[in-house]
């Protein structure tokens, strides 16, 4: 099976949004109808704004709650997250925030007083910093995974039973 190629607009908690290049009508019926069938999975749909310009987008949410596994953190440097640089970079770690994760943590209120960054300015920070790849994925992308994966490997006993 090709691989994706899917661009991220949006995610949260509970829900997804990403965009899925180079796909129709074909897969993405085949997605959204394999999706509503997981035991987790609260909506899925996709739109095609127009057929010949524009790329799918599909819409996906999730239960609230969904346990993943937490296993494979990594630790992300603070100057990945967009807007730190070296000057908030030292402010932070006057703090003790050294890494993405820590500042996903933090009490903002209490970072804003240490560092003498604005609360909105660290809230922003953490926006983005929910945007990384922390090596574990959100609910809704956990899910689309699973049926991702299953949903490969139906495609290849379906095509090994053609094959004979």
């Amino acid at each position: 099976m090709a691989k994706l190629e899917i661009k991220l607009i949006r995610e949260s908690d509970v829900e997804m949004e990403f965009e899925l290049r180079g796909e129709d009508h074909t897969f993405c019926n085949l997605l959204r109808e394999a999706l509503t069938r997981h035991k987790d999975v609260e909506a899925a749909s996709y739109r095609i704004a127009h057929p010949l310009l524009a790329e799918p987008v599909v819409y996906l949410r999730v239960r609230q709650g969904i346990e993943v596994p937490r296993e494979g953190e990594k630790q992300v440097e603070i100057t990945e997250v967009p807007g730190i640089g070296p000057k908030r970079k030292e402010q932070l770690a006057s703090a003790g925030i050294t890494t993405a994760n820590q500042l996903l943590d933090a009490d903002l209120e209490a970072l804003a007083e240490k560092t003498g960054i604005a609360r909105s300015i660290l809230e922003r920070y953490v926006e983005e910093a929910r945007k990384l790849d922390y090596g574990i994925p959100s609910p809704p992308r956990f899910v689309l995974k699973q049926v991702l994966e299953e949903v490969a490997k139906e495609f290849d006993e379906l095509q090994k039973k053609l094959e004979n």
